[in-house]
């Protein structure tokens, strides 16, 4: 009989492969067997296995539980996760919140949030990836997004700056808008 979540359950254990074999007084070779899938369990191996380890022989045979597939979220919505408040704003609270700005200063301190932000959400990205291989598609498709976000975000500060006649600032907004065009 295969015995899918022997692994499982005997690292639960925190067992090694050897304490195991000991315990159930089966080989360690057998158990890599048996928990690679190499080979099948005969019933009364099983049993040594499932009363060394405390639990039903069902424990063992029951297919391991699959991760669900984490639902794509959206990008404002993941933005928000990793904490980052500007890439994480809504469309519209995003228009309510650059239309209250009044001087230079703060669209040039909206502008280097925004720059932060998008490092620290590429980091957030390399780590994703990491700890979510499975997932690439959606992850590609994701930052892509906030890319495109970032982008709207830094064309509409562009704009900004460009009313309010600060040469200076618009063009360090412009830099960046080509550097994210060429990224």
């Amino acid at each position: 009989m295969r015995l899918p979540r022997l692994k499982e359950v005997r690292e639960l254990h925190g067992w090694s492969q050897k304490n195991l074999a000991e315990a159930a007084g089966v080989s360690r070779d057998s158990i890599s067997n048996y928990e690679t899938g190499h080979r099948e369990a005969y019933p009364a191996t099983a049993r040594k296995l499932a009363d060394a380890l405390g639990v039903e022989i069902a424990d063992l045979l029951q297919e391991p539980a699959r991760p669900k597939e984490v639902a794509p979220s959206s990008p404002d919505e993941w933005a928000r996760e990793s904490g980052a408040r500007l890439h994480g704003m809504s469309d519209e609270d995003w228009d309510a919140y650059i239309r209250r700005l009044e001087s230079v200063n703060e669209i040039e301190q909206v502008f280097r949030e925004l720059f932060g932000e998008g490092v620290m959400l590429h980091t957030a990205h390399a780590a994703d990836k990491w700890q979510r291989p499975e997932q690439k598609e959606r992850r590609i498709e994701l930052f892509r997004s906030l890319r495109e976000l970032r982008a709207h975000r830094l064309a509409d500060l562009a704009g900004i700056a460009a009313e309010k006649k600060d040469e200076a600032l618009l063009r360090q907004v412009m830099e960046a808008l080509l550097e994210e065009a060429h990224s």
